[in-house]
Protein backbone atom coordinates (compact mmCIF):
# COMPACT_ATOMS: atom_id res chain seq x y z
CA UNK A 1 0.00 0.00 0.00
CA UNK A 2 1.07 3.33 -0.64
CA UNK A 3 -0.35 7.07 -0.21
CA UNK A 4 -0.79 7.01 -4.19
CA UNK A 5 -3.33 4.03 -4.27
CA UNK A 6 -6.15 6.05 -5.52
CA UNK A 7 -3.91 7.71 -8.30
CA UNK A 8 -2.90 4.04 -9.23
CA UNK A 9 -6.00 2.62 -8.88
CA UNK A 10 -7.07 5.35 -12.10
CA UNK A 11 -4.83 2.88 -14.53
CA UNK A 12 -6.60 1.10 -16.04
CA UNK A 13 -5.99 -1.96 -19.06
CA UNK A 14 -8.89 -0.33 -21.25
CA UNK A 15 -7.12 2.87 -21.05
CA UNK A 16 -3.28 0.98 -22.13
CA UNK A 17 -5.28 -0.78 -25.09
CA UNK A 18 -6.95 2.17 -26.31
CA UNK A 19 -3.48 4.42 -26.17
CA UNK A 20 -1.59 2.20 -27.64
CA UNK A 21 -3.59 0.93 -30.41
CA UNK A 22 -4.24 4.21 -31.32
CA UNK A 23 -0.20 4.74 -31.16
CA UNK A 24 0.36 1.57 -33.01
CA UNK A 25 -1.85 2.75 -35.92
CA UNK A 26 -0.16 5.82 -36.50
CA UNK A 27 2.23 4.39 -38.96
CA UNK A 28 5.36 6.45 -38.15
CA UNK A 29 7.95 4.08 -39.89
CA UNK A 30 11.66 5.80 -40.32
CA UNK A 31 12.23 6.62 -43.08
CA UNK A 32 10.91 8.64 -43.61
CA UNK A 33 8.95 9.26 -39.69
CA UNK A 34 5.84 10.96 -39.68
CA UNK A 35 5.80 11.19 -36.57
CA UNK A 36 3.99 14.42 -36.47
CA UNK A 37 -0.05 13.47 -36.66
CA UNK A 38 0.98 11.09 -33.47
CA UNK A 39 2.39 13.65 -32.05
CA UNK A 40 -0.78 15.97 -32.42
CA UNK A 41 -2.54 12.83 -30.92
CA UNK A 42 -0.61 13.05 -28.05
CA UNK A 43 -0.86 16.87 -27.54
CA UNK A 44 -4.31 16.65 -27.46
CA UNK A 45 -4.61 13.79 -24.67
CA UNK A 46 -2.22 15.31 -22.70
CA UNK A 47 -3.88 18.86 -23.08
CA UNK A 48 -7.33 17.51 -22.04
CA UNK A 49 -5.07 15.62 -19.06
CA UNK A 50 -3.75 19.50 -17.85
CA UNK A 51 -0.82 19.55 -19.47
CA UNK A 52 0.70 22.51 -21.41
CA UNK A 53 2.35 21.18 -24.83
CA UNK A 54 4.75 22.16 -27.30
CA UNK A 55 4.92 20.92 -30.75
CA UNK A 56 8.69 21.03 -32.01
CA UNK A 57 8.79 20.52 -35.65
CA UNK A 58 11.88 19.11 -37.82
CA UNK A 59 10.67 18.92 -41.41
CA UNK A 60 7.44 18.19 -43.58
CA UNK A 61 4.83 15.54 -41.23
CA UNK A 62 8.09 15.13 -38.62
CA UNK A 63 7.85 16.40 -35.30
CA UNK A 64 8.37 16.24 -31.18
CA UNK A 65 6.74 16.63 -28.55
CA UNK A 66 7.08 18.11 -25.26
CA UNK A 67 4.38 18.28 -22.56
CA UNK A 68 4.47 19.99 -18.55
CA UNK A 69 3.04 19.85 -15.84
CA UNK A 70 4.14 22.67 -14.00
CA UNK A 71 5.04 22.16 -10.00
CA UNK A 72 6.21 24.67 -7.39
CA UNK A 73 9.99 25.16 -8.10
CA UNK A 74 10.43 23.70 -4.65
CA UNK A 75 12.48 20.83 -6.32
CA UNK A 76 14.41 19.95 -9.76
CA UNK A 77 11.77 17.76 -11.65
CA UNK A 78 11.35 14.58 -13.75
CA UNK A 79 11.69 13.75 -17.28
CA UNK A 80 9.64 11.02 -19.23
CA UNK A 81 11.00 10.55 -22.64
CA UNK A 82 9.96 8.01 -25.63
CA UNK A 83 10.47 7.59 -29.24
CA UNK A 84 7.76 7.73 -31.58
CA UNK A 85 9.35 6.16 -35.07
CA UNK A 86 9.06 2.60 -35.53
CA UNK A 87 11.03 0.83 -37.79
CA UNK A 88 9.88 -1.26 -40.82
CA UNK A 89 8.19 -4.26 -40.95
CA UNK A 90 10.14 -6.10 -43.27
CA UNK A 91 9.27 -8.89 -45.88
CA UNK A 92 8.12 -11.85 -43.68
CA UNK A 93 4.56 -12.48 -43.37
CA UNK A 94 2.93 -11.34 -39.72
CA UNK A 95 0.63 -13.42 -37.55
CA UNK A 96 -1.57 -10.01 -37.10
CA UNK A 97 -1.14 -6.81 -39.29
CA UNK A 98 1.46 -5.14 -38.00
CA UNK A 99 -0.88 -1.42 -37.84
CA UNK A 100 -3.91 -2.62 -36.52
CA UNK A 101 -3.13 -3.15 -32.86
CA UNK A 102 -4.99 -6.04 -32.47
CA UNK A 103 -5.45 -7.58 -28.40
CA UNK A 104 -5.42 -11.11 -28.52
CA UNK A 105 -5.14 -12.83 -24.75
CA UNK A 106 -4.14 -9.61 -23.08
CA UNK A 107 -1.36 -9.24 -25.74
CA UNK A 108 -1.37 -6.38 -28.42
CA UNK A 109 0.16 -6.32 -31.72
CA UNK A 110 1.84 -4.69 -33.68
CA UNK A 111 5.32 -2.44 -35.17
CA UNK A 112 6.28 -0.69 -32.39
CA UNK A 113 3.99 -2.21 -29.74
CA UNK A 114 7.58 -3.38 -27.56
CA UNK A 115 9.73 -0.33 -28.94
CA UNK A 116 8.19 1.84 -28.01
CA UNK A 117 4.81 2.79 -28.09
CA UNK A 118 3.82 -0.20 -25.51
CA UNK A 119 6.05 2.59 -23.26
CA UNK A 120 5.10 5.31 -24.40
CA UNK A 121 1.29 4.59 -23.67
CA UNK A 122 2.40 3.35 -20.52
CA UNK A 123 4.07 7.23 -19.85
CA UNK A 124 0.61 8.94 -21.36
CA UNK A 125 -1.57 6.97 -19.07
CA UNK A 126 0.62 7.59 -15.56
CA UNK A 127 0.72 11.13 -17.05
CA UNK A 128 -3.01 11.15 -16.85
CA UNK A 129 -3.53 9.74 -13.22
CA UNK A 130 -0.96 12.18 -11.81
CA UNK A 131 -2.34 15.36 -13.54
CA UNK A 132 -5.81 14.36 -12.28
CA UNK A 133 -4.74 13.46 -8.69
CA UNK A 134 -4.02 17.12 -8.44
CA UNK A 135 -1.06 16.49 -6.80
CA UNK A 136 0.94 19.33 -4.59
CA UNK A 137 3.81 18.96 -7.51
CA UNK A 138 6.90 20.93 -5.92
CA UNK A 139 8.47 20.34 -9.21
CA UNK A 140 7.82 20.00 -12.95
CA UNK A 141 6.74 16.21 -14.68
CA UNK A 142 7.89 16.75 -18.36
CA UNK A 143 7.20 14.21 -21.27
CA UNK A 144 9.58 14.66 -24.45
CA UNK A 145 8.52 12.21 -27.41
CA UNK A 146 10.76 12.51 -30.14
CA UNK A 147 11.06 11.81 -33.12
CA UNK A 148 13.39 9.99 -34.96
CA UNK A 149 15.48 7.55 -32.65
CA UNK A 150 15.90 5.08 -34.89
CA UNK A 151 18.89 6.20 -36.67
CA UNK A 152 19.36 10.00 -36.62
CA UNK A 153 18.48 11.08 -32.90
CA UNK A 154 16.80 14.18 -34.39
CA UNK A 155 14.47 14.76 -31.67
CA UNK A 156 16.23 14.19 -28.77
CA UNK A 157 18.81 16.07 -30.72
CA UNK A 158 16.99 18.87 -30.98
CA UNK A 159 15.14 18.86 -27.17
CA UNK A 160 19.19 18.35 -25.84
CA UNK A 161 19.59 22.01 -26.63
CA UNK A 162 16.87 23.29 -24.59
CA UNK A 163 17.73 24.97 -21.70
CA UNK A 164 14.29 25.28 -20.38
CA UNK A 165 13.86 21.85 -18.75
CA UNK A 166 16.58 21.35 -16.75
CA UNK A 167 17.57 20.55 -13.70
CA UNK A 168 15.52 16.97 -13.50
CA UNK A 169 16.52 14.61 -10.99
CA UNK A 170 16.60 11.70 -13.61
CA UNK A 171 15.47 10.89 -17.42
CA UNK A 172 13.30 8.03 -17.12
CA UNK A 173 12.73 6.21 -20.53
CA UNK A 174 10.32 3.50 -21.28
CA UNK A 175 12.48 1.30 -23.75
CA UNK A 176 11.76 -2.35 -23.44
CA UNK A 177 13.43 -4.13 -20.22
CA UNK A 178 10.04 -5.84 -19.40
CA UNK A 179 10.23 -3.92 -16.77
CA UNK A 180 13.17 -4.56 -15.32
CA UNK A 181 16.32 -1.88 -14.33
CA UNK A 182 18.78 -0.76 -16.83
CA UNK A 183 21.24 2.51 -15.75
CA UNK A 184 23.74 2.18 -18.66
CA UNK A 185 23.91 1.89 -22.24
CA UNK A 186 26.57 1.36 -24.23
CA UNK A 187 27.75 4.17 -26.84
CA UNK A 188 27.94 3.92 -31.08
CA UNK A 189 30.59 5.09 -33.10
CA UNK A 190 29.93 3.94 -36.75
CA UNK A 191 32.27 4.92 -39.66
CA UNK A 192 32.55 4.57 -42.91
CA UNK A 193 35.59 3.64 -44.78
CA UNK A 194 35.90 4.34 -48.75
CA UNK A 195 38.94 2.69 -50.74
CA UNK A 196 39.71 4.05 -54.40
CA UNK A 197 40.77 2.65 -57.39
CA UNK A 198 40.62 3.81 -61.14
CA UNK A 199 37.94 1.86 -63.49
CA UNK A 200 39.16 -0.49 -66.53
CA UNK A 201 37.63 -2.89 -68.68
CA UNK A 202 37.17 -6.03 -66.97
CA UNK A 203 38.94 -7.92 -69.22
CA UNK A 204 41.94 -6.09 -68.93
CA UNK A 205 41.97 -5.34 -65.24
CA UNK A 206 45.66 -4.65 -65.46
CA UNK A 207 44.62 -1.21 -66.41
CA UNK A 208 42.73 -0.35 -63.72
CA UNK A 209 43.00 -0.31 -59.35
CA UNK A 210 40.62 -2.33 -58.16
CA UNK A 211 39.12 -0.71 -55.16
CA UNK A 212 37.84 -3.71 -53.48
CA UNK A 213 41.05 -5.96 -53.87
CA UNK A 214 42.37 -2.62 -51.87
CA UNK A 215 39.83 -2.96 -48.96
CA UNK A 216 40.05 -6.98 -48.28
CA UNK A 217 43.28 -6.51 -46.49
CA UNK A 218 43.00 -3.58 -44.97
CA UNK A 219 39.89 -4.81 -42.92
CA UNK A 220 41.96 -7.79 -42.57
CA UNK A 221 44.27 -5.52 -40.33
CA UNK A 222 41.14 -3.25 -39.15
CA UNK A 223 39.94 -6.38 -37.61
CA UNK A 224 43.39 -7.40 -36.00
CA UNK A 225 43.70 -3.61 -34.66
CA UNK A 226 43.75 -2.81 -30.89
CA UNK A 227 41.65 -0.93 -29.22
CA UNK A 228 42.23 0.06 -25.94
CA UNK A 229 39.28 -0.23 -23.37
CA UNK A 230 38.40 -0.97 -19.91
CA UNK A 231 35.81 -3.66 -18.94
CA UNK A 232 32.82 -2.33 -17.13
CA UNK A 233 30.86 -3.42 -14.70
CA UNK A 234 27.14 -3.39 -16.24
CA UNK A 235 28.62 -2.96 -20.13
CA UNK A 236 31.10 -5.59 -20.76
CA UNK A 237 33.75 -4.44 -23.40
CA UNK A 238 33.90 -2.89 -26.88
CA UNK A 239 33.22 -4.06 -29.94
CA UNK A 240 33.46 -3.69 -33.20
CA UNK A 241 31.77 -5.27 -36.23
CA UNK A 242 31.97 -4.65 -40.43
CA UNK A 243 28.66 -4.73 -41.23
CA UNK A 244 27.96 -3.31 -44.57
CA UNK A 245 29.88 -3.48 -47.78
CA UNK A 246 29.17 -2.07 -51.75
CA UNK A 247 31.52 -0.83 -54.01
CA UNK A 248 31.77 -1.28 -58.40
CA UNK A 249 29.05 -0.74 -60.96
CA UNK A 250 28.63 -3.84 -63.22
CA UNK A 251 30.54 -7.26 -63.72
CA UNK A 252 33.06 -6.44 -66.17
CA UNK A 253 33.87 -2.86 -64.98
CA UNK A 254 37.13 -2.87 -62.73
CA UNK A 255 35.60 -1.20 -59.49
CA UNK A 256 37.42 2.46 -58.67
CA UNK A 257 35.57 2.26 -55.28
CA UNK A 258 34.28 0.17 -52.37
CA UNK A 259 32.59 1.35 -49.18
CA UNK A 260 31.94 -0.50 -46.09
CA UNK A 261 30.27 0.50 -42.62
CA UNK A 262 31.56 -0.19 -39.75
CA UNK A 263 29.45 -0.45 -36.06
CA UNK A 264 32.09 0.19 -32.72
CA UNK A 265 29.84 0.22 -29.46
CA UNK A 266 32.17 1.57 -27.20
CA UNK A 267 32.15 1.43 -23.07
CA UNK A 268 32.46 4.77 -20.56
CA UNK A 269 36.58 5.58 -20.58
CA UNK A 270 36.96 5.27 -24.12
CA UNK A 271 37.77 8.41 -26.71
CA UNK A 272 35.96 8.52 -29.50
CA UNK A 273 38.72 10.68 -31.18
CA UNK A 274 41.50 8.20 -30.11
CA UNK A 275 39.73 5.76 -31.84
CA UNK A 276 39.47 7.84 -34.88
CA UNK A 277 42.74 8.43 -35.25
CA UNK A 278 43.81 4.74 -34.95
CA UNK A 279 41.88 4.24 -38.02
CA UNK A 280 43.68 7.35 -39.62
CA UNK A 281 47.03 6.28 -38.79
CA UNK A 282 46.25 2.74 -39.94
CA UNK A 283 44.96 4.23 -43.55
CA UNK A 284 48.35 6.42 -43.40
CA UNK A 285 50.40 2.96 -42.82
CA UNK A 286 48.62 1.13 -45.65
CA UNK A 287 49.04 4.05 -47.96
CA UNK A 288 52.90 4.26 -47.36
CA UNK A 289 52.99 0.12 -47.40
CA UNK A 290 51.03 -0.76 -50.41
CA UNK A 291 51.29 1.28 -53.86
CA UNK A 292 47.86 3.90 -54.85
CA UNK A 293 46.19 2.56 -51.92
CA UNK A 294 43.65 5.61 -51.30
CA UNK A 295 41.10 5.37 -48.77
CA UNK A 296 38.99 7.63 -46.17
CA UNK A 297 37.21 7.70 -42.92
CA UNK A 298 33.94 9.44 -42.30
CA UNK A 299 32.21 9.02 -38.77
CA UNK A 300 28.49 8.75 -38.81
CA UNK A 301 27.41 8.55 -35.84
CA UNK A 302 28.75 9.42 -32.54
CA UNK A 303 26.99 8.73 -29.56
CA UNK A 304 29.05 8.57 -26.15
CA UNK A 305 28.10 6.01 -23.66
CA UNK A 306 26.30 6.98 -20.40
CA UNK A 307 26.75 5.08 -17.54
CA UNK A 308 24.66 6.58 -13.91
CA UNK A 309 26.12 4.87 -10.48
CA UNK A 310 23.94 2.10 -9.18
CA UNK A 311 24.30 3.88 -5.79
CA UNK A 312 22.28 7.29 -7.11
CA UNK A 313 20.03 7.77 -4.26
CA UNK A 314 17.10 8.12 -7.22
CA UNK A 315 18.12 5.03 -8.78
CA UNK A 316 18.22 3.38 -5.72
CA UNK A 317 14.41 4.91 -4.90
CA UNK A 318 13.04 3.82 -8.06
CA UNK A 319 14.26 0.52 -7.09
CA UNK A 320 11.74 0.64 -3.99
CA UNK A 321 9.02 2.17 -6.69
CA UNK A 322 9.53 -0.97 -8.65
CA UNK A 323 9.64 -3.22 -5.56
CA UNK A 324 6.48 -1.58 -4.62
CA UNK A 325 4.31 -2.36 -7.84
CA UNK A 326 6.34 -5.87 -8.87
CA UNK A 327 6.85 -7.35 -5.79
CA UNK A 328 10.86 -7.93 -7.16
CA UNK A 329 13.21 -5.27 -6.40
CA UNK A 330 15.15 -5.29 -9.75
CA UNK A 331 18.96 -5.46 -9.84
CA UNK A 332 20.44 -2.20 -12.02
CA UNK A 333 22.04 -3.72 -15.43
CA UNK A 334 23.12 -2.27 -18.69
CA UNK A 335 22.37 -2.72 -22.43
CA UNK A 336 24.48 -2.82 -25.62
CA UNK A 337 21.95 -0.89 -27.36
CA UNK A 338 21.37 3.02 -27.15
CA UNK A 339 18.49 5.28 -26.54
CA UNK A 340 17.85 8.69 -26.68
CA UNK A 341 19.60 8.88 -23.70
CA UNK A 342 22.59 9.87 -25.53
CA UNK A 343 21.44 12.99 -25.83
CA UNK A 344 19.25 13.47 -22.71
CA UNK A 345 21.12 12.39 -19.93
CA UNK A 346 23.87 14.47 -20.64
CA UNK A 347 22.11 18.16 -21.74
CA UNK A 348 20.12 17.41 -18.08
CA UNK A 349 22.87 16.01 -16.41
CA UNK A 350 20.57 13.59 -14.69
CA UNK A 351 20.93 9.62 -13.92
CA UNK A 352 19.50 7.30 -16.58
CA UNK A 353 16.77 5.24 -15.68
CA UNK A 354 15.34 3.03 -18.50
CA UNK A 355 12.17 0.71 -17.06
CA UNK A 356 9.26 -0.08 -19.97
CA UNK A 357 7.19 -2.67 -20.25
CA UNK A 358 7.98 -4.39 -23.66
CA UNK A 359 11.13 -7.20 -24.34
CA UNK A 360 14.26 -6.12 -25.98
CA UNK A 361 14.06 -9.56 -27.60
CA UNK A 362 11.05 -8.38 -29.93
CA UNK A 363 12.32 -4.71 -30.79
CA UNK A 364 12.63 -4.93 -35.01
CA UNK A 365 11.58 -8.25 -34.86
CA UNK A 366 8.21 -9.36 -36.56
CA UNK A 367 5.45 -10.44 -34.97
CA UNK A 368 6.11 -7.68 -32.21
CA UNK A 369 3.65 -7.21 -29.16
CA UNK A 370 3.25 -6.20 -25.70
CA UNK A 371 1.46 -7.78 -22.47
CA UNK A 372 -1.22 -5.50 -21.54
CA UNK A 373 -0.30 -6.20 -18.17
CA UNK A 374 2.94 -5.16 -18.72
CA UNK A 375 1.89 -1.88 -19.57
CA UNK A 376 -0.39 -1.42 -16.57
CA UNK A 377 2.61 -2.52 -14.77
CA UNK A 378 4.99 0.48 -15.93
CA UNK A 379 2.34 3.09 -15.76
CA UNK A 380 1.83 2.58 -12.33
CA UNK A 381 5.37 2.42 -11.49
CA UNK A 382 5.85 5.34 -13.36
CA UNK A 383 3.43 7.14 -11.40
CA UNK A 384 4.25 5.99 -8.60
CA UNK A 385 8.18 6.93 -9.17
CA UNK A 386 6.62 10.55 -10.15
CA UNK A 387 4.25 11.14 -6.84
CA UNK A 388 7.10 10.27 -4.52
CA UNK A 389 10.00 12.52 -6.29
CA UNK A 390 8.06 15.55 -7.20
CA UNK A 391 5.86 15.80 -3.80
Amino acid sequence: MTRFDQILSCIQEEKLVTLCGDLVRFKTVNPPGDERPCAEYIASFLETAGFTTELVHHAENRSSLIARLKGSGEKPGLMLSGHLDVVPVGAEPWLHPPFDGEVVDGVLWGRGTSDMKGGVASILAAAEAVAAGNLPLKGDLILAFTAGEEGEQLGAGVIAKRTDLAPVQAVIITEPSYNDLYIAEKGAFWLKITTHGKTAHGATPQYGRNAIMMMAPFLQALEGQKVPFEVHPLLGGFTRSINTIKGGVLTNVVPDYCEVTIDQRTVPGQDHDAILKGVEDLIAEFSQQHEGFSAKVTVINNAIPVASPADDPVIQRFSDFVDEITGVRPEPKGVAYYTDAVNLVPAMNAPLIICGPGKASLAHQPNEHVEVAKMVECAKIVALSAGELLT
